[in-house]
């Protein structure tokens, strides 16, 4: 496979304690990492390895279906843990948040790989440090650019020469098999502070609107054509307001999503909070004898789903990851596939209001203003089955230009997954 000239740089000059490939999106820095990985695993410091990624499933999807296939034997199954591989014993560790830390306390390591560097909580990453005790140890990681203030930027790579630690920014020139119509497609599909960090590769602050794409050709007026189904998200609130979108799927005709009609009640300005058996009620009547498939409610109102379980309807608990629903949601208005009928006025008003939070910002974290959002919640639940794990926050590191050409023109998924699971 053709190599990029940073690709090599970065696979030579990689012998530092910490080696760090950071940039845009699809622009190189995983295939290059994996191959510096791969000589470690078989020349390095004798001693266990262990490669962390936020979960476990993203650890299969960007590290070990490009690792495997440069061996050239079959992947391990997803539920895998352990493997052997050049005579040393090789831990798959997931991090999705602070309680990961205990998973790795007592290790001993001559060799990690981290995935998606920028999403792993820092007192794991302080762990992971400490368990790197073997003479020569090395750490490889990988990671798309954050806030300014992200304390992978302030306290590492802005201060390289004390950790011993190099890093190299990618760019999708820097990646050989991508051509210009790709490039132009991908570059395109990003906007603002996803733009900034995806594609440029730039450490930018998240600060003012979220959905600063969000505009007139978002809004629709006169009805569609019917769906082929319908999707409810709902955000459940007991002293906070509960709201729910009625959301039309058509997959095959653009745009995809349309939201049809909101429901919103709000305790505090009514003055009496609802029973769960009356909101299932206002809920049962929102829907109306529409199609719905799914209702993704909260995955934290155990009561209300009972409820809502006890009246036979659909109910799933939707994808709670706050940051990947916002780049979801912000996908989808970006490329005006999403459509708010204008009668919409609360959910309208909500999303042209959605801002980042000035102080989380401070700190170097990506989170919304908590207020006025429950419409906006709602909507994220409700494109839960639009968000497949870890895509936004790493996203098609994996896929050839020809898989990602399928997957951006709409090609058969089914065929796009046994492309995947052969290899490039």
């Amino acid at each position: 496979m053709n190599t990029s000239s940073k690709q090599n740089k970065s696979f030579y000059e990689a012998t530092h304690r910490f080696n760090l490939w950071i940039g845009a999106v699809r622009s190189g820095k995983t295939f290059a990492s994996i191959r510096k990985l791969l000589q470690l695993l078989e020349f390095g410091p004798p001693g266990d390895a262990m490669i962390i990624g936020v979960n476990r499933d993203t650890i299969q999807r960007n590290i070990l279906t490009t690792l495997y296939n440069m061996l050239g034997f079959p992947c391990p199954s997803p539920s895998v843990r352990k493997t052997r591989l050049f005579g040393r014993d090789v831990y798959f560790v997931g991090a999705p948040d602070v309680s990961a830390v205990s998973t790795i306390q007592g290790s001993t390591l001559a060799i990690a790989y981290v995935d998606e560097a920028t999403n792993i909580p820092e007192p794991f990453w302080k762990m992971l440090e400490t368990r790197l005790s073997v003479p020569g140890a090395q750490l490889l990681a990988t990671a798309n650019p954050g806030a300014p203030a992200h304390w992978l930027k302030k306290q590492y790579i802005d201060r390289a020469d004390i950790h011993d630690l190099i890093y190299w920014n990618f760019h999708l020139d820097d990646n050989p098999i991508l051509d210009k119509a790709y490039k132009d497609a991908i570059t395109s599909s990003f906007t603002g502070v996803w733009h900034k960090r995806f594609i440029l590769g730039e450490w930018c602050q998240a600060s003012g609107a979220i959905y600063d794409n969000w505009d007139n050709d978002n809004v629709y007026v006169n009805p569609f054509p019917a769906p082929s189904y319908y999707l409810v998200g709902i955000d459940y609130g007991t002293t906070n307001a509960t709201a729910a979108v009625l959301a039309a799927i058509s997959p095959n005709q653009w745009p995809q999503v349309r939201i049809e009609a909101e429901y919103y009640y709000d305790s505090q300005k009514v003055g009496r909070s609802k029973t769960d058996a009356e909101l299932v009620r206002d809920i049962k009547d929102f829907i109306g004898y529409k199609n719905v498939s799914s209702i993704y409610v909260d995955p934290a109102a155990a009561s209300f789903k009972i409820a809502l379980r006890a009246e036979d309807l659909p109910v799933i608990d939707a994808n709670n990851e706050v940051i990947l629903g916002i780049k979801t949601v912000n996908k989808f208005i970006s490329g005006k596939n999403i459509v708010v009928q204008k009668g919409c006025k609360i959910l309208i008003e909500q999303l042209q209001s959605y801002a980042w939070c000035p102080k989380h910002a401070e700190r170097g974290e990506d989170a919304p203003i908590k207020k006025e959002d429950h419409l906006c919640d709602s909507l994220r639940y409700c494109l839960t089955p639009f968000m497949r794990s870890g895509e936004f926050s790493h996203p098609d590191e994996n896929l050839s230009a020809e898989q990602l050409r399928r997957k951006i023109y709409g090609y058969d998924a089914i065929s796009q997954f046994n492309e995947q699971i052969q290899g490039y």
